[in-house]
């Protein structure tokens, strides 16, 4: 059985993922997905940090031939529920991003690893295995989108906290999530408080785990050592311009 911190968070957290984003940010990722995908002729996708399966559901339904991994047994299981309740046939299997080849004998046109997951790879080392063995399963040609939190800068920043997600239910349950950032010397680590209410009764809960701190330079630096060819770094799918001082997010474009 896949086990490590990140599997255990996102195997208890897997309930609650999709409380905390809107289909609207999903659909607004898709277009931008899209026009990325078709400037590269990509018609096959590997989503191999894919959640409860979001973004790989919006590309099927788009015609792309998309499949999902994850290391949480957890995510995979709400991903298929996911998929059975849009009315979309899409394949998802538990798999660490770092053994790629172990689970599938074939190559994709585009490899996506969302949502700050590379940098749950707290070493150097993990993070190489892991890019390795996505351009492992990379067709020649292929390409990987990569995305990851901008840490340098909210440790420049301080920034402890993000702000507040809270929703009612129609039937007027409560969730609310509050997200506390402890910074050490490589590493972030985000607790997620929750505050639950069903039935007029509360639950709380406090999920913690860790990021290694990649600045945006490094990142394509690791990209280009795993053996692509050429990365690009951007700070959002609109492929805007990286600023380190300005940019919340880095995502790298990786070319076999």
């Amino acid at each position: 059985m896949l086990k490590n911190s990140s599997a255990e968070f996102y195997d208890r957290f897997a309930s609650k993922y999709d409380q905390l984003t809107s289909d609207r940010r999903y659909d607004e990722h898709l277009a931008l997905f899209a026009k990325i995908l078709e400037k590269h002729k990509v018609k096959s996708v590997l989503d191999c940090s894919c959640g409860t399966g979001r973004h790989v559901i919006r590309l099927v339904q788009a015609g792309y031939e998309a499949m999902g991994s994850d290391i949480s047994a957890e995510m995979i299981s709400q991903a298929r529920r996911n998929a059975k309740a849009s009315g979309v046939d899409a394949e998802f299997i538990q798999a660490d991003f770092k053994k790629l080849r172990d689970v599938y004998d074939r190559k994709f046109d585009c490899i996506i690893c969302w949502g700050n997951s590379l940098n749950h790879e707290l070493e150097e080392r993990g993070i190489l295995s892991a890019l390795r063995s996505m351009r492992s399963v990379l067709k020649d040609g292929g390409l990987i989108i990569v995305q990851i939190r901008n840490l340098p800068k909210w440790v420049r920043e301080r920034r402890r906290f993000l702000p507040m997600h809270s929703h009612k239910e129609p039937n007027g349950d409560r969730k609310v999530f509050i997200y506390a950032i402890d910074f050490f010397k490589k590493k972030a680590r985000f607790n997620v408080m929750s505050y639950l209410e069903s039935n007029g009764k509360p639950t709380f809960g406090v999920d913690s785990v860790d990021y290694r701190i990649v600045p945006a330079h490094d990142l394509k630096r690791f990209v280009v050592r795993a053996g692509f060819r050429k990365a690009e770094i951007y700070e959002d799918l609109r492929l805007g311009e990286f600023d380190a001082q300005r940019s919340e997010n880095i995502v790298v474009l990786g070319f076999v």
